[in-house]
């Protein structure tokens, strides 16, 4: 998923939303998700921004592979490299932390099931 933010489309986000972006990006239900997606959304044709219905499909896409963990940290990488969020901050390195952590998880449950 390819997703791009400049100042006009953060600023769609937080009208839409009534909040700051450090506060949207907070909210991950699905609809707060939509509106991420069908702001930031570059298309097959290098169009930014899509539709509702279109945000939808793309997130449904998404999760066949990924989960909604990894979707919030590519938003938020997206919005790094904008520069809407800290640049400090380092989306690499937290999902190497989420995946050792779901790898630690899983032991332990294969551990409990033995």
């Amino acid at each position: 998923m390819k997703l791009k933010f400049n100042a006009l489309k953060v600023d769609e986000i937080e009208q839409e939303m009534g909040a700051s972006i450090e506060e949207c990006i907070q909210n991950t239900s699905v609809n707060s998700l939509a509106i991420f997606v069908k702001n930031g959304l570059v298309d097959e044709n290098g169009i930014h921004g899509v539709n509702r219905t279109t945000a939808i499909n793309a997130i449904d896409e998404y999760l066949k592979n990924h989960d909604k963990d990894d979707l919030v940290m590519d938003i938020m990488g997206a919005l790094i490299d904008g520069g809407f969020l800290s640049r400090d901050l380092n989306i690499a390195k937290l999902k190497e932390i989420k995946n050792a952590r779901m790898v630690q998880v899983n032991e332990q449950i294969e551990n409990l099931a033995k």
